[in-house]
C-alpha cells in the first residue's frame, strides 16, 4: 500500500454548520449567514449569465479582480480571487507555512487543519474567558510565522478593533512574520477600521474575504486575498486554474457594485436592531452575526433537543467547547422562537 505523505490521524476533520437533509423542516441557526440574503439581484445576475456554462472560466477572473482593486484603491496585482476563504487559507498554508503557525486557542478549524497537512507546528495561544488579546498573539511571534486571525472570531464573535490591528501588524513586521486575517465576518460588525489601509505600507498582511456570509450564497464559493504584489504572486501561482467558476466570477461582480453595498447597510441595521433584544435577553455578547452560549450542558445533547424542535445550532466541541452552543442572528420571529426554547433547556 502507498503510505501517504501525512498521517489521517494528524488532521483533525473540520466540522462546519449547515443543516441539509432533504425533507426535514428546520431552521438552520447552525450557520452564520445573512438572513435577509441572497438579495434579488444575485438571481438576477445568476439568470443573464446562464449561457456562459458552455465557456471555461476565467483564470484570472480579470473583471472581478478589478471591481475588488477599485473598490479597496489598491493594484490589481495585489489581488486574489479564490473559490472561498478555504480555498485561500489552503494556499496560504502551502506557500508560506515553514516550521510553525501560531492561532487563537478557539476558532475557525481549517487554519490548524491546513497547518498541519503542511507537516508544520500549530502553536495555540491562550483565550482567558474566550477572549482574545492581541498581546498574547503578539509576544508568541517569531520569526516566519504565519500568523491566523478570525477577526470577528469564529465562534467567539470578538472583533479586534485597530488598535489590536495595529500592534499585531507591527510586531509581525518586527519579527518579519505574515500576519492573515480572515475577515470573513466584517461587513456585520458595526463601525469596522477598514484594515485594507495598512496594504500600502506592510508586506507583512494579508487580508482575506467571503461573499458567503454577507450575501447568504454559500453554494457560489468564492472570496479573494488582499495583500502585496509578492505574496500575491506566490498564491496565484499555487492555485488551481479554474476554481473560480463563471457564475461565482459573475456573481461577484453583481455584489461588488452600489446594490450590493445598499444590501449590507440595511441588513447590518436590521440585525443589530435584533442584536440587542437577544443580548438582553440571553446575556450573551458577540461584535458579529452569531453568538456562542455556555449550555451548562453537554452541547451534542442541548443541540439534539433543539433539532428535534425543528431548530439547527452548531455544537462547539469541535472547537474544544463541549458545552457551548454558536447560533446565527435570524430574523426577529425565528429568534424568539429559539430564545424561549434555550430558556427552557439551559438557562
Amino acid at each position: 500500500m502507498v503510505e501517504p505523505g501525512v498521517r489521517a490521524e494528524e488532521l483533525r476533520e473540520c466540522e462546519h454548520g449547515g443543516f441539509t437533509v432533504r425533507g426535514v423542516s428546520v431552521t438552520d441557526f447552525s450557520v452564520n449567514l445573512n438572513p435577509y440574503g441572497p438579495p434579488d439581484f444575485i438571481f438576477d445576475a445568476l439568470k443573464a449569465c446562464m449561457g456562459e456554462i458552455k465557456n471555461y472560466p476565467d483564470v484570472e477572473s480579470v473583471q472581478l479582480k478589478a471591481l475588488i482593486a477599485r473598490k479597496f484603491g489598491c493594484p490589481e496585482s495585489e489581488v486574489l480571487v479564490g473559490a472561498g476563504v478555504s480555498e485561500l487559507i489552503q494556499l496560504v498554508a502551502i506557500g508560506f507555512v515553514k516550521k510553525r503557525a501560531v492561532i487563537p486557542a478557539y476558532t475557525y478549524g481549517e487554519y490548524e487543519k491546513s497547518v498541519r497537512m503542511m507537516g508544520a507546528e500549530v502553536k495555540k495561544i491562550e483565550m482567558p474567558g474566550l477572549e482574545l488579546k492581541p498581546e498574547l498573539l503578539s509576544e508568541a511571534m517569531q520569526p516566519d510565522d504565519v500568523v491566523f486571525l478570525c477577526n470577528p472570531n469564529n465562534p467567539t464573535g470578538q472583533y479586534i478593533p485597530n488598535d489590536g490591528l495595529s500592534l499585531l501588524i507591527d510586531e509581525a513586521e518586527r519579527v518579519d512574520a505574515l500576519l492573515v486575517l480572515d475577515e470573513a465576518y466584517i461587513d456585520f460588525v458595526n463601525d469596522a477600521f477598514p484594515s485594507h489601509s495598512y496594504l500600502s505600507s506592510t508586506g507583512n498582511l494579508l487580508i482575506l474575504r467571503s461573499l458567503t456570509k454577507s450575501f447568504a450564497i454559500p453554494g457560489v464559493r468564492v472570496g479573494y486575498a488582499l495583500g502585496s504584489e509578492p505574496v500575491i504572486s506566490v498564491l496565484r501561482q499555487l492555485k488551481a486554474p479554474w476554481s473560480v467558476s463563471v457564475f461565482a466570477q459573475r456573481i461577484g461582480e453583481a455584489v461588488l457594485g452600489a446594490a450590493g453595498d445598499k444590501f449590507i447597510e440595511d441588513t447590518r441595521w436590521k440585525i443589530s436592531k435584533s442584536k440587542r433584544r437577544l443580548e438582553r435577553e440571553l446575556g450573551v455578547h458577540s461584535d458579529a452575526n452569531f453568538y456562542i452560549l455556555d449550555t451548562g450542558r453537554v452541547a451534542s445533547e442541548v443541540r439534539d433537543e433543539l433539532l428535534s424542535r425543528g431548530l439547527a445550532v452548531r455544537d462547539c466541541t469541535s472547537f474544544g467547547l463541549p458545552s457551548h452552543i454558536r447560533f446565527a442572528v435570524r430574523k426577529d420571529e425565528e429568534n424568539e422562537i429559539l430564545m424561549e426554547m434555550l430558556k427552557h433547556l439551559c438557562l
